[in-house]
C-alpha cells in the first residue's frame, strides 16, 4: 500500500471495527490544494446553506434543508443543480438516488424569488425565508412565519396538516383526523415521534401515546408519570426522579444534573454507562470498549482502552501523559508528541501523520490546535470519522455507534456525560443517529424529538478527501 511521505498523527482512543467504506484516500497524495482564503469562501458558503436549513428544521422536524440550500446564483435568473440523494426524493420518493436534475431561478433574493425544475416542483419565495409556497407532483407548501402554515398530499393517504397562528387542523397518514388551539386543548396523531399526543391548558396537562403505552406530564416538563410494558417512570424535575424504557434506557437522578445514573442499549454492543456522584466532582463513563474518568471535571482525567491496554492521564489543560498498547503520547500546554512502537513512528504538535499497526490505519491532522480531523480505517475499510470545526460545529461517525452532529460545538473537552445532559442546551442543533434511535434537539433544547427505528441501521459514512481545511469544514456540516 502506498503511503504519502507526510507523517500523520496516531488516534488512540477509539475503538477499531469493521465497515464498508474502501480505503482508498490514504493512496492518494496529500498536498494541500486549497489555500485558507479559498477554504473560508467554501465555510461561508456552506454557513449560507447550513442557517436556512436550521430554520426549516424546525417546522420540519426533519435535518434535511429546504430546497435553497441548493441553489447558487450570481444573477436574477440562472441554473441550479438538485442534488439527488436529499432533495430530488422529498420531490419525488420514486426517484432513484443517482438522479440529477436541472432547474432554473429568477428573481431579486431575498425579496422575490422563483425557483423550478420542469415537470417535478416549483416554488417561489418572498421575503426569504418569512414566506413561500412549493408545489410538486406529491405535495403543496404554504408557509407565511409565524402567521400561517399548510402543506397536503397530493397521493394517497392525503395526509395534510393546517395552522393559523395557534389553532391547527390535520390529518395522519393513517387517515386520523386530528385539530387543536393551543395552549387550551387539542390533540394530534403521528407527529412530535409519538403516535398520539393530547394537551389541555399547556403546560398543565399533556399526555402521550406510543405503541400503546402512555405517559402523563403535569407542568410540563416538571412531572412525568409512566407505568406499562415499554416504559416505568416517576420524575419530578429537577428533585428526583426514575426512568425505565424497554431494555434501551435506564436513569436515575436526585437534584438532577448533580446525581444521575444512565444506562443505555444495556447488553447490546451499543452500551454505555454514565455516571455522576456528584458532578463535576465524580463523572464516570463506560462503553463495551473504553473506561473514562473525570474528577473535578473538566481538570483530571483517567482513560483506558479495554482492547489496547493504552492509559492517559490527564491535568487540563495543562498535561497530559498516555502509555501502552505500543503507543506513548505526551502534552504540555501548546505542545504534544506521540510515539507509535507497533509502526516506528513518531510526531510532535507540528506534525500529522499515519500509524500503522497490523491491519490497522490511523490518521489525525490538527488545526490551529482546537480543529482537527481523526479517521480510523481497518482493513482498508474506514470504521471512524470526526471533523471538529472549533466552536462553529462539530461532526462523529462510528461504524458501530452511528453519528453525532452538532452546531457549534463551544466546548472543547470531550465528556459524555456533560454532552448528554447539558451539552445540548448550548446548539442550535444536536442530532444523534444511533443504530437503534434517532434523537434531535433544536434551538438550545426548546424542541426535542426521539424516534425508536423499525430496522437497526446508521448514517451513510463521510467520503475521505486529502485532509485539507475544505474537507475539514465540509465534514463538520455533514457536507462531505
Amino acid at each position: 500500500m502506498g503511503l504519502p511521505a507526510t507523517k500523520r498523527k496516531a488516534l488512540t482512543n477509539e475503538p477499531a471495527r469493521p465497515d464498508e467504506r474502501p480505503f482508498s484516500d490514504l493512496t492518494q497524495g496529500r498536498t494541500e490544494r486549497s489555500i485558507f482564503v479559498r477554504s473560508l469562501g467554501t465555510f461561508l458558503r456552506i454557513m449560507y446553506s447550513i442557517l436556512p436549513t436550521v430554520l426549516v428544521i424546525g417546522a420540519t422536524s426533519s435535518a434535511h434543508g429546504a430546497i435553497y440550500d441548493y441553489i447558487k446564483f450570481t444573477r436574477p435568473s440562472g441554473f441550479f443543480a438538485v442534488d439527488p440523494d436529499s432533495v430530488i426524493r422529498s420531490m419525488d420518493p420514486t426517484a432513484d438516488r443517482r438522479t440529477w436534475r436541472v432547474g432554473k431561478t429568477w428573481g431579486f433574493p431575498p425579496f422575490f424569488m422563483k425557483s423550478k425544475v420542469p415537470g417535478l416542483f416549483e416554488r417561489l419565495d418572498i421575503l426569504y425565508p418569512l414566506a413561500f409556497k412549493e408545489d410538486s407532483k406529491f405535495n403543496r407548501k404554504i408557509k407565511i412565519i409565524p402567521l400561517f402554515e399548510s402543506r397536503w398530499s397530493k397521493i394517497p393517504p392525503f395526509d395534510y396538516y393546517t395552522r393559523f397562528l395557534t389553532m391547527y387542523k390535520g390529518r395522519s397518514d393513517m387517515g386520523q383526523d386530528y385539530s387543536g388551539f393551543f395552549p387550551f386543548y387539542g390533540y394530534s396523531y403521528r407527529r412530535f415521534g409519538v403516535d398520539r399526543n393530547m394537551f389541555f391548558l399547556f403546560p398543565l396537562y399533556y399526555e402521550s401515546e406510543d405503541d400503546g403505552a402512555k405517559t402523563y406530564r403535569f407542568l410540563w416538563p416538571l412531572i412525568t408519570y409512566a407505568n406499562n410494558q415499554h416504559r416505568s417512570t416517576l420524575k419530578v424535575w429537577p428533585l428526583f426522579g426514575t426512568d425505565h424504557i424497554r431494555n434501551d434506557y435506564n436513569n436515575r437522578f436526585l437534584l438532577w444534573p448533580l446525581f444521575q445514573i444512565t444506562d443505555k442499549y444495556m447488553g447490546q454492543e451499543q452500551w454505555t454507562s454514565l455516571k455522576a456522584l456528584p458532578f463535576p466532582l465524580y463523572v464516570c463513563s463506560q462503553t463495551n470498549y473504553d473506561y473514562n474518568l473525570d474528577l473535578l471535571w473538566p481538570l483530571f482525567a483517567y482513560y483506558k482502552h479495554y482492547a489496547t491496554g493504552h492509559q492517559r492521564y490527564s491535568l487540563r489543560p495543562l498535561f497530559t501523559y498516555g502509555y501502552g498498547g505500543g503507543v506513548e503520547e505526551f502534552s504540555f500546554l501548546f505542545y504534544s508528541s506521540k510515539k507509535d512502537r507497533r509502526s516506528g513512528t513518531s510526531s510532535s504538535s507540528t506534525d500529522d501523520y499515519i500509524s500503522l499497526a497490523a491491519d490497522e490505519i490511523v490518521t489525525e491532522r490538527k488545526f490551529f490546535f482546537m480543529s482537527a480531523i481523526q479517521k480510523r480505517y481497518r482493513k482498508g475499510l474506514l470504521v471512524y470519522a470526526k471533523y471538529r470545526f472549533w466552536p462553529f460545529a462539530e461532526y462523529t461517525w462510528d461504524a458501530a455507534k452511528g453519528s453525532h452532529w452538532k452546531v457549534p460545538e463551544i466546548i472543547p473537552v470531550k465528556n459524555d456525560w456533560w454532552d448528554l445532559n447539558l451539552g445540548r442546551f448550548l446548539r442550535l442543533v444536536d442530532l444523534r443517529d444511533t443504530p437503534i434511535t434517532r434523537e434531535l434537539s433544536l434551538f438550545f433544547g426548546l424542541s426535542r424529538q426521539n424516534q425508536i427505528k423499525t430496522l437497526p441501521q446508521i448514517a451513510a459514512p463521510p467520503t475521505s478527501g486529502d485532509d485539507n481545511w475544505t474537507e475539514l469544514i465540509q465534514g463538520s456540516f455533514r457536507k462531505n
